[in-house]
């Protein structure tokens, strides 16, 4: 038997490697977006479109695999989901057709939805509530450390052996760790898990889902333009191929520092500080993305000392809308609502990736900045008027005691 820290650390290891696999393809494609369109015969927009493709996958899939982690526990969904997404990321590699391609990743998108869901699901019921902030944080690092790993790594796979190359190896990547999380951790069913439509419906009923999603929706709007345009978007206004590199492995960087960051800062005063914590992030975002075009002007160190900001609110937010639905769902909903969640994410990067690249094409690269300041400073403002006020750990149920509406935890 496994001791219970040592399980809990599999646990978080585990969550950690799967995710990060996963991000290769949906955080570090943008890497060799320029090799896909050539591939692809492609523009902005329309890299755009395929890219979402991931994403789109993810948004169809992420509610029933939640409602699967709930009624069956975490090993199967995740042993066939991995396959699924490896299978589908190795077909588009294969492919030039940007038709067939995006068909590939939708696929791989439905596979890889059991990656977040059943990741999640297994911190939140291995973890004290105090502890869960920092732990959805390193779990959230795996993202943008995926992404880093993807920045440096595609390209030179790329290089070596073209698009399908790279693409095969993070197929195999996605493949080996989910299969691994799946065989390796059991995680059973949820004690009284509500299954089918009743339990789906009970989720948008619980006080705070709604607000949450909400303020994730606005946010990733910001989320979503700096992963998919940042690239083009500063060589645009003068920095080089190598200084733009650069630039997107300090955004995954200081993507995964934040994580950890806002979380630990989430679980101060037993917990109570979650609300607060989101709202800071879209300010810190906001503030990044209003003066980036100055810092781009004024040259390569502060284009970079800003870039490191900007990643540090705009990424910083998501581990902290899952815990939040976790919590507020209960053990018994905490993979569904953990699904929603996601589904409001990926499924809102899915629509905004091609919106953001028809903005840029008819209003420029400054266009970028406008959306990334909008949605932080709009997130935050829904954050301190709608999310539940004091906010606090449910002493027995683990989950959270929503206050009335209204300025949180000031």
């Amino acid at each position: 038997m496994v001791p219970a820290m040592g399980r809990r650390r599999t646990i978080l290891v585990l969550a950690i490697a799967s995710q990060a696999a996963y991000s290769l393809i949906s955080f570090g494609l943008p890497a060799i977006a320029l090799e896909i369109r050539d591939r692809l015969d492609v523009g902005v927009a329309g890299f755009g479109a395929v890219y979402a493709a991931v994403s789109l996958g993810s948004a169809i899939a992420l509610i029933p695999a939640g409602m699967l982690v709930d009624r069956l526990g975490a090993r199967w969904v995740l042993v066939i989901g991995g396959l699924v997404n490896g299978l589908g990321t190795l077909a588009a590699a294969g492919q030039t057709n940007p038709y067939l391609f995006s068909a590939a990743l939708l696929v791989a998108g439905i596979g890889g939805s059991a990656v977040p869901v059943a990741g999640m699901s297994s911190l939140m019921r291995a973890f004290a509530p105090e502890k869960r902030g920092a732990v959805m944080g390193w779990r959230q690092l795996a993202v943008p450390l995926g992404g880093t790993i993807g920045a440096i790594m595609l390209p030179l796979l790329t290089d070596s052996g073209g698009v399908p190359l790279a693409m095969a190896v993070c197929a195999v990547a996605v493949a080996v760790t989910s299969v691994a999380f799946g065989v390796l951790v059991d995680h059973p069913r949820a004690d009284g898990a509500v299954e089918g439509r009743t339990g789906l419906r009970g989720v948008f009923r619980v006080p705070g889902i709604r607000p949450a999603l909400t303020v994730a929706f606005v946010y990733i709007i910001g989320l979503t333009a700096v992963l998919t345009y940042y690239i083009p978007a500063v060589r645009a206004e003068g920095l080089t191929r190598s200084q733009a590199a650069i630039g997107f492995t300090l955004v995954n960087i200081f993507a995964g520092i934040s994580r950890p960051v806002w979380g630990r800062l989430a679980d101060r005063r037993g917990g109570t500080r979650r609300t607060r914590t989101l709202r800071e992030t879209g300010i810190v975002a906001a503030a990044a993305a209003i003066v980036m075009v100055p810092a781009l002007h004024a040259g390569v160190v502060a284009a970079l000392a800003v870039t490191a900001v900007l990643a540090f609110g705009v990424f910083g937010f998501n581990g902290l809308v899952y815990l939040l639905v976790g919590e507020l769902g209960g053990p018994a909903r905490s993979g569904v609502a953990v699904g929603v969640a996601s589904t409001v994410i990926f499924g809102a990067g899915a629509i905004i990736a091609p919106v953001a690249g028809l903005a840029v094409e008819n209003l420029g690269y400054g266009a970028l900045w406008v959306m990334t300041a909008a949605a932080g400073a709009g997130g935050a403002a829904i954050a301190w008027w709608w999310l539940p006020r004091g906010a606090r750990t449910a002493p027995a149920g683990g989950g959270l005691v929503a206050g009335a509406p209204g300025r949180p935890n000031r």
